[in-house]
């Protein structure tokens, strides 16, 4: 006979409030955790790079997922930089609280835990063959006129593609010449000032690394005259092939079947039902960026 009651004893996190340098984990540490950062801030060193700083942990953030669900190796030591305040979930607290789960929660959790760590394998396994277009592509995500600090953005792309900084240093500063990235201040913060133009650029190295033709700078001066017009055009304007070709015409844009079936090779053109093709008006501006900014692409800029 059961007595009492049955449900699993859950065991809490703990809370601790830390000094500025204490080590509240490292590759040293036999017990696999979970940190969360309360209030204050961590760093995370590589002890096989110096005690190189990698990256900055702030309030919110956790660290430790990987090596507690997954038995991963700690690969860093994670030192406070000021007083902080943690929390720390150890394997105890973590079963304690994964047998009150339903079995398909359970299953859910290890299932993201498992694809988190196959795509972490595969950032740090894969090296980037052309680190000023990885970079570049990197850099595409930052929002526009956003402050960056250089260094920050250049340990993260480093640790992320492991490229050696010298050569991620190079990549940035070829960026800068060609006015894609912006410096601010004594140069030691910068700005996106068009991060589409980032993609483009990449896009661009990536088809001449393949010795591939790239269409943009390709394009003949009657193909160019309508990339123009089409710009000024509501988005996903649409038509049918004829209606379209007619409307060329009108305005004194004399395209032949040829011209119109490369247009759709562009993807300047979406075909959708009823044979009609709509404005892909994302791709016009692609292409229209890109012959802008043909000087600082090709690097002929001065």
């Amino acid at each position: 006979m059961i007595t009492g009651n049955s449900q699993p004893r859950l065991i809490p996190p703990t809370q601790l409030r830390v000094k500025a340098g204490f080590v509240v984990s490292s590759p040293q540490d036999e017990d696999k955790k979970i940190i969360l950062l309360n209030e204050g801030e961590l760093l995370a060193l590589d002890p096989k790079a110096n005690n190189k700083v990698v990256f900055r942990i702030l309030p919110g953030n956790l660290v430790g997922v990987g090596a507690l669900l997954e038995r991963e190796p700690v690969r860093y030591i994670f030192q406070a930089t000021v007083d902080s305040t943690i929390t720390i979930i150890n394997d105890e607290c973590m079963e304690s609280e994964l047998k009150s789960l339903p079995v398909w929660l359970l299953a859910v959790i290890r299932a993201i835990s498992s694809k988190t760590r196959r795509i972490n394998e595969s950032i740090r396994s894969t090296k980037t063959d052309n680190p000023l277009a990885s970079l570049a592509s990197f850099c595409k995500y930052q929002s526009k006129d956003e402050i960056l600090q250089s260094q920050t953005l250049l340990q993260e792309f480093a640790w992320l593609t492991k490229t050696p900084i010298p050569t991620a240093t190079e990549a940035l500063k070829t960026l800068i010449r060609r006015k894609m990235l912006v410096p601010q201040g004594d140069g030691t913060a910068l700005t996106v000032p068009e991060p589409q133009l980032l993609g483009i650029f990449s896009d661009f190295l990536k088809s001449q690394d393949q010795d591939l033709p790239w269409h943009p700078f390709k394009l003949s001066l009657q193909q160019k005259k309508v990339l123009v017009w089409l710009s000024t055009l509501e988005a996903d304007t649409a038509k049918d092939g004829s209606a379209w070709i007619n409307l060329f015409k009108e305005h004194n844009l004399e395209i032949s079947v040829a011209d119109w079936l490369q247009m759709q090779q562009f993807e300047w053109f979406t075909e959708q039902e009823n044979h009609l093709f709509a404005l892909n008006i994302d791709k016009v501006n692609y292409y229209l960026l890109a012959l802008q900014n043909e000087p600082n692409i090709k690097g002929t800029v001065k």
